[in-house]
């Protein structure tokens, strides 16, 4: 039960086991073609791209088209990741004025407002893995497009699990990846584009000094051989077809139905730690449905507790609460169920009630 990678479905986790299909061909195709427009009409996109790499492959990629070297943007410093945001945009070459944020609790949009004058971008983690805060993308997409900036948003532990409609919210650019909320495996990124984020694109002064994330090349393999191999790379079909059965899973059962699901799982769970006694890090107001965060001088033993005695795995703390003080639950794939959520909290209550297994987990 950590945060991702998380563990397919076991219909799909089965595609992994099967031949590999070409990356080419009539009986690829009609395939990628449909696990492309699933995720357009997940994320309210214009158009979206599905790229061999991880979620931080697809930020680069967003980064390399969204924006020139020399250029200014704002980051919310929300925590492990939006560090990484930070130092991604610094390494970019892009002049950086960070939005702080105080830990367990979301981005003042009215202090991003300050930050963003003569700004071409604004960068915000949606989901705040190492906090379990979801930001509010949408009104910092207000105050970007005021200044007549873009938003890029990371929902990488979002998708999926929150609700996304990029034209509806403002969304410019959108990054996530297969192996969270979208229930995949690992190694897939996707880049997503409203009509804003495309004709940012379209507007550089130069292409990006990529070839492989230059996004135009990807636009030429399709308008070149849409029928026969409409991609300029080796897709590693196994894992789009793991993708694509999952995604399809959540437009089947309905989107609003699926992050209502999503979001009472996670409301179950923060309220049933905090009946143990424990301090979970984000408000409920701004709780992220795919992951918690508890603070507990604890923790260590805790998790040590549930891997020996329960067969659980859960994830350590990330900045910017120390590692040994904190333990992150993933609510992402097949564990995402209640029989699991009570499973956890029983050995956790277990534990707390008997602290002589605490010390010897430790």
């Amino acid at each position: 039960m950590i945060p991702g990678p998380c563990r397919p479905d076991p219909d799909d986790e089965l595609v992994l086991g099967e031949p590999v299909q070409p990356h080419y061909g009539p009986g690829w195709v009609p395939q990628l073609r449909q696990v492309l427009d699933d995720l357009t009409a997940l994320l309210g996109a214009r158009r979206t791209y599905l790229l061999p790499g991880s979620g931080s492959a697809a930020l680069d990629a967003a980064l390399f088209n969204l924006f020139e070297p020399g250029q200014r943007v704002v980051v919310v410093e929300s925590g492990y990741f939006g560090r990484r945001l930070v130092a991604m945009a610094r390494a970019h070459g892009l002049e950086v004025r960070i939005a702080a944020v105080e830990p367990g609790r979301p981005v003042n949009p009215r202090w991003v407002a300050d930050l963003v004058r003569d700004c071409h971008g604004v960068l915000v983690t949606h989901v705040e893995t190492s906090t379990a805060v979801r930001h509010p993308v949408a009104e910092l997409a207000a105050v970007a497009h005021a200044a007549g900036a873009v938003l890029l948003v990371d929902a990488i532990a979002a998708a999926g699990g929150e609700r996304i409609d990029m034209a509806r919210m403002g969304i410019d650019a959108l990054v996530t990846a297969s192996q969270k909320g979208l229930g995949g495996a690992a190694g897939l990124g996707v880049v997503a584009l409203s009509d804003g984020g495309r004709e940012r694109v379209l507007s550089r002064s130069c292409r990006p000094p990529s070839w492989y994330f230059d996004l135009l090349t990807w636009d030429a393999a399709a308008a070149e051989s849409p029928e026969w191999e409409p991609t300029p790379v080796t897709m590693p079909t196994s894992l789009v077809r793991v993708l694509a059965a999952s995604v399809h899973r959540i437009r089947e059962t309905g989107a609003d139905a699926w992050i209502s699901r999503r979001a009472a799982l996670a409301t179950e769970c923060r309220a049933g730690l905090r009946r143990l006694g424990l301090r979970v890090s984000a408000a409920d107001e701004c709780a992220a449905n795919l992951v918690v965060v508890v603070r507990d001088p604890r923790a260590d033993a805790i998790r040590a507790h549930l891997a020996r005695t329960a067969g659980i795995m859960v994830a350590g703390g990330l900045t910017p609460y120390p590692e040994q003080e904190a333990f992150r639950i993933g609510l992402v794939g097949r564990t995402a169920t209640a029989p699991m959520v009570e499973r956890l909290l029983h050995e956790i209550g277990e534990a707390l009630h008997q602290p002589g297994r605490l010390r010897h987990a430790a």
